[in-house]
């Protein structure tokens, strides 16, 4: 079994639970290497599986691989790119806190963010509403709402889904991935559309930089003060879609929850991105789930992951 490990120097050998792993510089593969000198790189031709986990394609893999006797991966079809439902939402979530300064700025809800396909996830904003960035990334995270992605992406990138997908995408670059391609803040289906678990794990790597957005996703509910069309102010309260947050599925026993991420299309099935600590030595990991059959079955299938974890 093998696997690689990006660096920014030119080439070294690491070992960890006898496995070696060979460093390939930029013109060797097609991974770009200036992002980080510590990420996991699975091997293209093996799989590292978990037992009994029936989703198509699945990653877990600690947050750094510094640490040789708590680093860890396990995957199945790691690149395979496939529909990522709402965990997109991710990426947008990103774009926002690299790109707004002040959270505390107001965008107003346009008439594009509300017209939506039927049974769409939604925070229930109406056209005119006038939020603060901070209160739409609660609105994005905790209700999945789509009304929201499109109020962030519209008013971020001047009016324009294309112009904020290509946001999305050049941040997809900057990170190495390189599977991965974004035409929408919310991630209804679109043949367009799609991403892989590695390059979801890279995006998540990413957002441990940013504390809200932990914040946001462990939050079991949050309740937003919005002014309307009239000037009026109104209360929206939302949940988060998140099982383990809400209590109704306990997470594996040997870590605790850090942060995460819900989504499902029928296209996409049921997906989940789990940020986790170890209870016993810190260390952090990153899980992600995607095309599970059912909602019970996806958590059922993180926890193996997690559980596997030491193991």
């Amino acid at each position: 079994m093998s696997l690689v490990v990006s660096c920014k120097s030119s080439r070294y050998k690491y070992s960890s639970d006898n496995l070696m792993a060979k460093l390939y510089t930029a013109n060797e593969n097609q991974f770009a290497f200036g992002y980080a000198n510590d990420i996991f790189i699975p091997s293209k031709t093996e799989q590292r599986a978990v037992e009994n986990i029936s989703a198509e394609a699945y990653f877990v893999a600690s947050t750094h691989t510094h640490n040789q006797d708590t680093a860890f991966l396990r995957y199945k079809n790691p690149y395979n790119q496939m529909p990522i439902a709402s965990l997109t939402k991710m990426m947008t979530a990103l774009v926002i806190f690299e790109n707004c300064d002040n959270l505390d700025e107001v965008y107003e809800v346009p008439a594009e963010a509300i017209n939506l396909e039927k049974n769409a996830s939604i925070a229930n904003l109406q056209v005119g509403d006038k939020v603060t960035i901070k209160d739409l990334l609660y609105a994005l995270l905790l209700p999945s709402g789509n009304d929201a992605a499109l109020t962030l992406a519209l008013n971020c990138a001047g009016g324009s889904v294309d112009n904020f997908s290509i946001m999305m995408n050049n941040e997809a670059s900057r990170l190495g991935a390189m599977r991965s391609h974004f035409v929408n803040p919310h991630g209804l289906s679109s043949n367009y559309h799609y991403s892989c678990c590695y390059d979801l794990y890279l995006i998540m790597r990413e957002l441990l930089k940013y504390p809200l957005f932990s914040e946001i996703t462990k939050s079991r509910t949050y309740k937003a003060t919005i002014t309307d069309l009239s000037g009026n102010t109104k209360e929206l309260t939302w949940e988060n879609t998140n099982y383990f947050v809400m209590g109704e599925m306990v997470i594996s026993s040997n870590v605790s929850l850090v942060a995460g991420k819900t989504g499902y299309t029928q296209n996409a099935g049921e997906c989940l991105a789990i940020i986790s600590k170890s209870v016993t030595n810190d260390e952090q990991y990153i899980s992600i789930v995607l095309n599970a059959t059912s909602k019970p079955n996806v958590y059922r299938n993180t926890n193996k992951l997690l559980g596997a974890i030491g193991k």
